[in-house]
């Protein structure tokens, strides 16, 4: 029999554990982040027909994705507790989100506000689940907001300019390409953690 508290635990965050739904998400903000690395503007139509297909095509697979753990995994009804908790903390930091892109969009910040807001939000979230069940932890949500954080600081730390390095044309494009790949790990990282966690295990005699 699982544990209690591990069963808990997944049932409280089941849908932040269905982690290959984060997958397209990820697959997006690196294909918008390459495609205004690319952009030249003014930017024409056809380059505005690329992003919406990009969407649409993304769109679908998170549709698929979301009915594959629907059918595999069921469905589980949030406490009102963990549902008012996540709506505050989705609209705290969704708004700072967007103040600091704007930020980072119209200011030659020395840092990146989007990234550090990201870093933050990963660690509002890891005390969200882990305050709501005590004992278990993911720990790629520490661990991507430290990283985070330490990459919008990099030009404070003596890395100017450290997205011309891999071909980025703005600290900001370099951000984004960062978040969408920590969202795809994590998100596998996620749909492992909830498939050994209720994949049966064989009972001893």
């Amino acid at each position: 029999m699982k544990n209690l508290n591990e069963i808990r635990f997944v049932s409280t965050n089941y849908f932040n554990l269905q982690g290959l739904r984060m997958v397209p998400i990820g697959l997006l903000a690196i294909g918008v982040g390459l495609w205004a690395n690319g952009a030249k503007y003014p930017i024409s139509a056809k380059w505005y027909l690329i992003l919406l297909l990009m969407v649409v095509v993304l769109l679908i697979v998170y549709w698929g994705l979301d009915r594959f753990y629907l059918h595999s995994f069921g469905k589980v009804k949030n406490s009102t507790e963990s549902k008012r908790l996540e709506l505050i903390i989705t609209s705290v930091f969704g708004f700072i989100a967007l103040v600091a892109f704007w930020l980072d969009a119209t200011l030659k910040l020395p840092l990146s506000m989007v990234g550090l807001a990201f870093g933050l939000g990963l660690l509002a979230d890891y005390i969200r689940i882990t305050w709501l069940v005590k004992g278990r932890y993911l720990l790629y949500y520490p661990i991507g907001a430290v990283l985070s954080i330490i990459v919008s600081l990099l030009p404070l730390l003596g890395l100017p300019g450290w997205w011309h390095a891999v071909g980025l044309r703005a600290q900001l494009f370099g951000i984004t390409l960062f978040v969408g790949l920590f969202t795809i790990v994590a998100g596998f990282w996620g749909h492992l953690f909830l498939v050994r966690t209720l994949s049966p295990k064989a009972e001893d005699k």
